[in-house]
This record gives C-alpha cells, sequence and structure tokens, in this order.
C-alpha cells in the first residue's frame, strides 16, 4: 500500500494554496505558507504548526500598519467587535435608517477609526430596509456554519480584502482591528472575523445561533444543551397539553 505523504510534506510540495469563493477581481490568487504565519500567529496554537517549517515559524516577520493608542489592548478591541456584531445582528430587524445610522457612525465608526481610509462608500438610504436584511440573512448564514463545522473561511476573505488588518498595541502585542469595507455585510463580519482572531476558542465552544428566533450568542452552556434561554425547553411529552390549573375541590 502506498504511503501517504503527511501534510507538512504535501504543503511544503506545493508551498501555496489556491484561494477560491473571493470576488472577482481577488481571484484565483495564490498565498504563500509565509503569509499565513505573518497573518495567523495563532496558528501555533491551533494546532497547524506541523503544516510549515519550525523556521518559518520562528522567523517570519510579522507585518503591521499601525499601533493602537495606549491603553487599548487586544482584548479591548476584540470586546469591542464582538458586542457590536451582536448588537446589529440581533437588534437590526426592528431598526431603520436612523438606527443604522447611529450605529454606523458610533459603534462601527469608532473600531474602524483606526484603521480605515478617508471616503469609505456610504449606504443608499433609500434600500437601507433591503440592505439591512440581505446582510443579516448573509451574516447568519455565516455564523450558523461556524457553530456547526467550525468553518471560518471569512476570516481569511476580511484579511485578503483589508476589511481586518494587522496592528499593534501600545506593548507590541500584534493584534487585529476592523479595516475598511464597502458592504454592510463585509462591515459587519469585519467585527467578528477581528473577535474571532483574537478569541477563536470561543467560536468552537459558545457560539450558539437559535435555529428559532436566529438570536446569536456566545454562552457555552447554552450550546451544549442546544436550547435557546429565550425559549421554554422543549416539552418531553411532545403533543399533549397538561392542565396548569388546580384540581376542583371534591363535590363541586
Amino acid at each position: 500500500m502506498a504511503k501517504h505523504p503527511s501534510s507538512s510534506s504535501r504543503f511544503r510540495q506545493t508551498d501555496d494554496l489556491v484561494l477560491k469563493g473571493l470576488p472577482p477581481k481577488m481571484a484565483p490568487m495564490k498565498v504563500k505558507a509565509s503569509w499565513f504565519v505573518r497573518n495567523f500567529p495563532g496558528m501555533k496554537r491551533a494546532g497547524c504548526r506541523d503544516m510549515l517549517d519550525d523556521d518559518e515559524f520562528d522567523n517570519a516577520p510579522l507585518d503591521t500598519i499601525l499601533t493602537l493608542p495606549s491603553g487599548m489592548s487586544a482584548a479591548d478591541i476584540s470586546s469591542a467587535c464582538r458586542e457590536a456584531g451582536l448588537e446589529f445582528i440581533n437588534d437590526s430587524r426592528r431598526w431603520g435608517k436612523p438606527e443604522l445610522s447611529m450605529w454606523l457612525t458610533s459603534r462601527y465608526a469608532d473600531l474602524t477609526k483606526h484603521a480605515a481610509k478617508d471616503g469609505e462608500q456610504g449606504i443608499d438610504v433609500r434600500l437601507v430596509d433591503r440592505i439591512m436584511a440581505t446582510a443579516r440573512a448573509e451574516i447568519l448564514e455565516t455564523l450558523q456554519t461556524i457553530a456547526k463545522d467550525g468553518a471560518a473561511s471569512f476570516v481569511l476573505k476580511a484579511l485578503i480584502s483589508g476589511a481586518v488588518v494587522r496592528c499593534e498595541d501600545a506593548a507590541n502585542e500584534p493584534t487585529w482591528v476592523p479595516g475598511q469595507a464597502t458592504r454592510l455585510a463585509d462591515r459587519v463580519l469585519s467585527l467578528f472575523a477581528t473577535d474571532y482572531l483574537t478569541r477563536p476558542g470561543d467560536y468552537e465552544s459558545e457560539l450558539f445561533v437559535c435555529r428559532e428566533c436566529e438570536s446569536v450568542m456566545f454562552d457555552e452552556e447554552t450550546r451544549r444543551r442546544d436550547v435557546c434561554p429565550n425559549h421554554s425547553a422543549p416539552s418531553m411529552t411532545s403533543g399533549v397539553r397538561r392542565p396548569t390549573l388546580p384540581f376542583p375541590p371534591m363535590g363541586a
């Protein structure tokens, strides 16, 4: 029986990956292994070290384009991105133009001001309702895919497109911040991608998307039980409705 090559030898034979499913201007695209090392230092923790040479992991430079203000850490950015992303996905069903505008100019703008370029394209106010509904559906589908099988290709797309960029905090620790994106869905997904790059384990063990009300939350117990706290636990006697009033007194 022929012996299959190890993952490391297969990777070194090609030394690049062809990325599919990207925007037309970006596909096909080849990305060297060293690109992953520079942009995903967490690959060591994720058990991917065997895919690359030790020298690549230990000696590859880390590309950064900006430094965060003093007092702002990777954890701060990650938490703020998650909160802003959850606010959109859980509340935008009840939003109109004013609420979306407030979210974009406050929560989202505060997170992207570190890396976004001037002249970011606005959203057509005439199509706000349709854009929000379409964006929310795409984001929900993406998060459902992550919760189901852990596939997070949207993170890689966000990095390549510039929707998420590398930076350093004041302690020279590498981290990520949301960058520039045009589509509303990409803007919101860039928040989750930034959070994912800092706390990938949470998306494997805590991310929960309710199939009934489409609420999104991070809670390990909820994910384990697969029961949304917004609903009652399913009855063990499905289809049988039991009386909830006390029995009438004897002789009544």
